[in-house]
C-alpha cells in the first residue's frame, strides 16, 4: 500500500488541492463560492470519477481482470508498479478525469450561477470533441493511412482497433455535432459572448457543419473500408483508402481556405 499511497493517491489528491487553491487565490472565483456552488462542485467530482473508474475497468479488462476487480485497485497497482503499462494507465486515467473536472468546475463557479455554469461548461466539452472529428482524420492520415496499407499489401489481418477508433468515436462525435445544429435553431442564448452562446454559434454555422459531417462520413468509411475491403484485391482495397484520403484532404483544405 505504500506505493500506491506514495506514488498514485497522493497526486490525485494533490492535483485537488491544486484546484481548490487555484479558486481560493482567484478574486473572482472566491466572490462565486458558497454552499450550492460547492455542492455542485463535489457532485461533479463524484460524478467525474466514476466516469473514470468505468474507464479504468475497460482497462483492467485489457489486461486480462474484470470489472470487479476495481475493488482490489491498490493492491493490482501495487504488483503491476514499473513493471506493466496497466499502473500508468491507471494513473493516468484518474490524473486527466481531475484535469477536467477541473476545468469544468472551474466554469462552474467563475458564472457564480451553479446552472448557468454547468451549461457553458458542458458547451466547452462539446466544442472540442465536436473538433475531435478533425482529429480523427488527423490520425488516418498519419497513422492508420500508412499501416493499413502496409498491412494490406502483406496480406495480414485488419485491426479491429480501426473501427473502435475511427469508426465508433467519430459517429459519437457526429451524433453531438447534429444535436448541437438542431439546438442552434430552436434556442435562443441569453447571453450569445458565453460559451453556451459561442456553441449556438457553431451550431447555425451551415458551412462549417457541412464540412464537418463531410469529414465524419469519411472518417467512417475510411474505418469500414479497412476492415471490410476485400483481402483478395489488395490493390483496390488499398487504391479506395487512397481515394478516401485525397477527399479528406481536399475537404480540409476547402474548409480552412474558406475559413482564413
Amino acid at each position: 500500500m505504500r506505493v500506491f499511497i506514495r506514488d498514485y493517491l497522493l497526486p490525485w489528491l494533490l492535483l485537488i488541492g491544486f484546484w481548490v487553491a487555484l479558486w481560493t487565490i482567484s478574486s473572482e472565483i472566491r466572490d462565486n463560492l458558497n454552499p450550492l456552488s460547492v455542492l455542485v462542485v463535489l457532485i461533479l467530482l463524484v460524478a467525474f470519477l466514476i466516469a473514470a473508474l468505468h474507464f479504468v475497468g475497460k482497462a483492467l479488462e485489457r489486461y486480462g481482470y474484470s470489472r470487479e476487480d476495481i475493488k482490489h485497485l491498490p493492491e493490482i497497482i501495487e504488483k503491476t508498479h514499473g513493471r506493466l503499462y496497466i499502473a500508468k494507465e491507471i494513473f493516468d486515467i484518474i490524473g486527466r478525469a481531475l484535469v477536467f473536472w477541473g476545468l469544468f468546475a472551474s466554469a462552474v463557479l467563475m458564472t457564480g450561477d451553479p446552472v448557468r455554469g454547468v451549461i457553458n461548461g458542458i458547451s466547452i466539452f462539446a466544442r472540442i470533441f465536436v473538433v475531435f472529428i478533425v482529429g480523427i482524420l488527423m490520425v488516418i492520415w498519419v497513422l492508420s493511412f500508412p499501416l493499413s496499407v502496409y498491412r494490406i499489401l502483406r496480406g495480414e489481418k485488419p485491426d479491429r482497433g480501426h473501427i473502435d477508433f475511427e469508426v465508433k468515436y467519430t459517429l459519437v462525435f457526429t451524433v453531438l455535432l447534429i444535436i448541437i445544429g438542431l439546438m442552434a435553431f430552436h434556442v435562443e442564448p441569453a447571453n450569445p459572448e458565453e460559451p453556451f452562446g459561442e456553441l449556438l454559434l457553431l451550431g447555425r454555422n451551415e458551412v462549417m457543419v457541412g464540412y464537418l459531417l463531410k469529414m465524419a462520413g469519411l472518417n467512417v468509411l475510411f474505418g469500414v473500408v479497412d476492415f471490410y475491403g476485400p483481402r483478395r484485391a489488395r490493390k483496390l482495397t488499398v487504391l479506395a483508402l487512397t481515394l478516401i484520403v485525397v477527399a479528406q484532404l481536399w475537404i480540409t483544405w476547402k474548409m480552412f481556405a474558406g475559413n482564413l
